[in-house]
């Protein structure tokens, strides 16, 4: 399975992720590492489907609201991994020990409960089954 960071997340901590998974782990890719910049969220959604084996974060929490994005996720059948909006507010190396705290449980809980089409992740570390 392979795990893709949205743009609104550091480029930094997905490298420094995927270096900490190794060769055996989960492999963490940024956005911005496999798609030009300017790449509607729907298209590369869109693209990934065809890939399958993907999940998604993001603290963009409007891909549930905007109709058109909305139906590119569901129809995609990508599990993503919504972060909070209080994550919206920190910095970055607040949210880069976050991460590497919280990353193994996340991606065990995502793995195990592929079939789950969202997940919220809160500032303390809870993880939830959203859809």
């Amino acid at each position: 399975m392979k795990c893709l960071f949205d743009n609104n997340l550091p480029l930094k901590l997905a490298k420094t992720l995927d270096y900490l998974e190794g060769s055996d782990g989960i492999s963490v890719e940024h956005l911005k590492e496999i798609f030009p910049s300017d790449t509607s969220d729907i298209n590369w959604i869109k693209k990934l489907s065809k890939e399958g084996d993907w999940f998604i974060i993001t603290r963009d929490n409007q891909i549930r609201t905007r109709p058109h994005e909305k139906k590119a996720w569901q129809e995609s059948r990508l599990p993503i991994v919504f972060l909070e909006k209080s994550w919206i507010k920190l910095k970055f190396w607040e949210i880069a020990w976050r991460f590497i705290k919280y990353w193994p449980e996340l991606k065990e809980i995502v793995i195990r409960n592929r079939k789950a089409k969202s997940f919220s992740l809160a500032i303390k570390g809870k993880i939830s089954v959203v859809e």
